[in-house]
């Protein structure tokens, strides 16, 4: 076994990869922020049926869910470029689409992509809390946006909680495409370090080994939240 396996270069090459550790989470985590805002607020356009708004956000959905990841990745960091030189061409504004990294690009199709999904993930758990609740709580003299977030809010997120921490796990691993836009994350480091040793399978067991241990983790972060979520529901409830 230690013919087909070299144990020295997996445990070698887990630390020359512990340096894209970061840049991993930095794009599962700003893009789950970002795409939990843009989930949330077409949630509520879709439930608040404001007109106009809720057509746009139909055919965003729609489309977030049907395109692919990385065709998504693609037409931004492709089709956004095209259209800021256009911008600048007809308005002599400067964009500077020219100096946009590539990590921004790939942090907006993980989020677009991502905010699809949440979208319906969030309609669906505001739905569940009784309507009942938000008209009690505008009853008692509470503005629209107090009662939903000390009412609707906090009980949705209990009933999300769960769908959200798959959507993250699954953002985690997403983001192994972004090296195709030349961003250089965990995987990313995984192909070059494969290259130059020709030690694939080592490689490719010790990245699988810490993409677990990342989900492992994170796994656990969302069972404390939830707990502690859970806590405050009968508090929220009227």
């Amino acid at each position: 076994m230690s013919n087909v396996i070299e144990f020295s270069f997996m445990l070698e090459t887990f630390f020359s990869l512990l340096k894209y550790v970061p840049v991993t989470l930095f794009l599962a985590i700003v893009s789950m922020l970002l795409a939990s805002v843009l989930g949330l607020t077409c949630a509520v356009v879709l439930l608040r049926n404001l007109p106009g708004l809720r057509q746009l956000v139909r055919i965003y959905l729609l489309m977030g869910r049907a395109i692919p990841t990385m065709v998504m990745l693609y037409i931004v960091y492709f089709g956004l470029p095209v259209l800021l030189m256009a911008f600048t061409k007809e308005t002599g504004i400067d964009t500077g689409y020219q100096h946009v990294p590539a990590m921004a690009f790939a942090i907006l199709g993980l989020t677009l992509h991502t905010g699809a999904y949440l979208a319906e993930i969030f309609r669906a758990a505001l739905l569940a809390v009784d309507k009942g609740q938000m008209e009690a709580a505008l009853s008692i003299g509470m503005t629209w946006f107090e009662g939903f977030y000390r009412i609707v809010f906090r009980q949705a997120a209990v009933v999300a909680m769960p769908m959200v921490a798959n959507q993250f796990l699954g953002l985690i691993k997403s983001t192994s495409i972004v090296f195709t836009i030349t961003v250089i994350e965990l995987l990313g480091g995984a192909k070059i370090a494969s290259a130059e040793h020709y030690r694939y399978l080592e490689t490719y067991l010790v990245v699988a080994s810490m993409y677990w241990g990342m989900s492992l983790v994170f796994e656990r972060l969302f069972l404390a939240a939830e707990r502690k979520v859970g806590f405050f529901r009968k508090g929220a409830s009227i």
